[in-house]
């Protein structure tokens, strides 16, 4: 597996979603970015509706100022004011939303859950009440798939990644034409193994986005997952000229570059050359070019860094066995024994580590 397909694997479903992206359409964007709220305005309307009346209609400059709230990434007036107008209207489906929104950027996702599910529950009752054989509307589906992904977003952080896959599969067959629908059901697919799924869900995406570069990368991981490494290519080499100042694009080039082998190997390494000059922090890149380097008989450069991948993660062997070859080669013999001890020592410290060690 290369080195994007472990990145890809071990990020969860959880996703870095802008408030911004989450409340498209809810809210009229360009609305919501045009003023800055004065907290006075936030104190005002928490007053309203707490002296509001159940019987009253429900505040629609309330969710507007919520959801400006959210755009601005003001999570936790946000959270106070939504919660403060479910207090008087619980069933209110875009304050169910926004409250759910809220909490979970707050980093609180237990609480987000009920909120996300009662929200998608009531959007996707609307929705199938008035199909009736005919489509929703697109505004109403896109609401319902909002919160469904919101809600398997929320699924996905506590680690329920089959539940999360459900949900986010009918988030998708509702409105194919929801971009985070598409991209977060290639997320969830090829965290359940299945990457030809995952490249079919990430290239549903692109046809939305065309220029995302997350969903290009994703797209290429999943290719090379799903053993489709001349695609994978293809999809790296459109990322690095879709941004080739990002170093993404760049390291799963080289990776799979040098995973191919023969002639292919020099240019794979000066994919991470590229890659490590433009972000030096970028673990799989450093190792993968220092034991490439190793490999190709440039040593004092494959040190450089095989250094930098161990100052990065100090708790990897890797890096320190291919240091501990290195020195041989350069004679460094007591940099070479230092090293093999270091590996040692973090098999042991594993080793301790384990489930029976655990109290």
């Amino acid at each position: 597996m290369s080195a994007n397909a472990r990145k890809l694997t071990s990020t969860r479903l959880v996703l870095a979603f802008a408030a911004m992206v989450l409340v498209c359409a809810w809210a009229n964007p360009a609305a919501a970015q045009s003023d800055s709220v004065p907290p006075a305005n936030v104190v005002a309307m928490l007053a309203r509706l707490r002296a509001a009346s159940a019987d009253e209609q429900p505040y629609a400059d309330a969710i507007a100022l919520g959801q400006k709230l959210l755009v601005a990434k003001r999570y936790g007036e946000a959270s106070e004011l939504f919660m403060a107008f479910l207090d008087k209207w619980p069933r209110e489906s875009a304050a169910l939303y926004g409250a759910a929104l809220a909490a979970f950027n707050l980093g609180h996702p237990a609480d987000a859950e009920p909120l996300a599910r009662a929200a998608a529950e009531d959007l996707d009752k609307t929705v199938n009440r008035n199909a009736n054989g005919v489509l929703p509307g697109l505004n109403e589906r896109l609401r319902a798939a909002d919160a469904l992904v919101l809600l398997a977003v929320v699924q996905g952080a506590r680690g329920d990644d089959a539940e999360a896959l459900k949900t986010v599969e009918r988030a998708a067959s509702l409105a194919p034409e929801h971009f985070d629908a598409q991209f977060t059901l290639g997320r969830a697919l090829y965290g359940v193994g299945d990457a030809a799924g995952a490249a079919q869900a990430f290239r549903a995406a692109l046809k939305l986005r065309p220029d995302d570069a997350r969903a290009l990368f994703f797209l290429a991981t999943a290719l090379e997952g799903a053993g489709n490494a001349d695609a994978a290519l293809v999809a790296y080499r459109d990322l690095v000229r879709q941004q080739p100042q990002g170093a993404d694009g760049h390291l799963g080039l080289g990776v799979l570059l040098i995973k191919r082998g023969g002639a292919e190997v020099e240019k794979g390494i000066e994919e991470l050359r590229i890659a490590v000059r433009i972000d030096p922090r970028q673990y799989e890149a450093q190792v993968t070019l220092g034991r490439a380097l190793l490999n190709q008989k440039l040593t004092d450069e494959a040190v450089e860094h095989l250094k930098s991948a161990a100052d990065l993660a100090p708790g990897n062997p890797e890096p320190h066995y291919q240091l501990a070859l290195a020195y041989r080669r350069l004679g460094l013999n007591d940099k070479a024994v230092a090293e093999t001890a270091t590996v040692k020592q973090i098999h042991e410290s594993r080793r301790g580590e384990g489930p029976q060690n655990k109290q």
